[in-house]
């Protein structure tokens, strides 16, 4: 996964103060983990991106949810694995064998959720051996569910390994399929909330084309109730009236 470069947040002191200090950890040879919760639209996955391009040193993986592809079996543990599978060699060979399986690169019955998730544990143990490894995984409510069991066997198991697992999901609860509900229990949660108004007048700032009139400015900002994207959505409806 490539480093973006870092986006411009308002209203986020606190939110990257904690994704900072996770960095930090991973940094001086901790593992953590961490779960974004917020509505769509909230900016989860911009604070992905600041986590992202906030590693000067290291290495990223990740994956995307995406609601067509739920049922594709470890499709997002395919995602985040093919960049790693130089270290598939070092793994035992049950486990090994369990992950090429799941992966679609070896032959064999359906692997087993023990060894598949010990092999995944251990391919990022072996990849944040030299430098830091940090595994994004957004829209956390569409990835398919075998990856999820296997991304909650390796959330809990982390520890010393200098690895990152962050995650992101997007409320209202209905909106997640049932494997979500197993991954996120019981992980630690940074709910991400909408901004103030002060820092949603501030982006509206950044992505007007010119000054607009103080009222349409408040009916804008009041219409977007704190979302990023509802407010930049309705800033480009709003450019677009003739």
């Amino acid at each position: 996964m490539s480093r973006p470069s870092l986006p411009t947040l308002h209203g986020r002191v606190h939110e990257q103060e904690v994704l900072d200090r996770l960095l930090a950890d991973v940094r001086c040879g901790h593992s953590r983990t961490l779960l974004l919760r917020g509505e769509s639209g909230v900016g989860k996955t911009a604070l992905l991106a600041y986590l992202v391009g906030r590693l000067e040193e290291g290495r990223i993986v990740g994956a995307v949810g995406v609601e067509s592809e739920s049922e594709i079996a470890y499709l997002a543990l395919q995602q985040i694995c093919t960049p790693l599978l130089d270290y598939l060699g070092q793994l035992p060979a049950v486990q090994r064998a369990a992950l090429a399986t799941a992966l679609g690169i070896g032959a064999g019955e359906s692997p087993g959720q023990l060894p598949t998730g010990l092999a995944v544990l251990g391919l990022l143990a072996e990849a944040a051996v030299e430098e830091p490894l940090i595994c994004v995984v957004d829209d956390v409510q569409w990835i398919d569910r075998q990856s999820a069991a296997i991304l909650t066997f390796v959330a809990r198991r982390l520890g010393a390994e200098s690895v990152a697992l962050v995650f992101a999901v997007s409320d209202p609860a209905s909106e997640l399929v049932p494997a979500e509900a197993g991954l996120l229990s019981g992980l630690p949660e940074l709910r991400v909330k909408g901004l103030g108004a002060d820092d949603a007048r501030a982006l509206l700032d950044e992505v007007l084309a010119g000054a607009i009139p103080p009222r349409v400015r408040d009916r804008i900002v009041a219409e977007a109730r704190g979302n990023p994207l509802a407010l930049l959505e309705l800033a480009r409806g709003e450019n677009t009236v003739p």
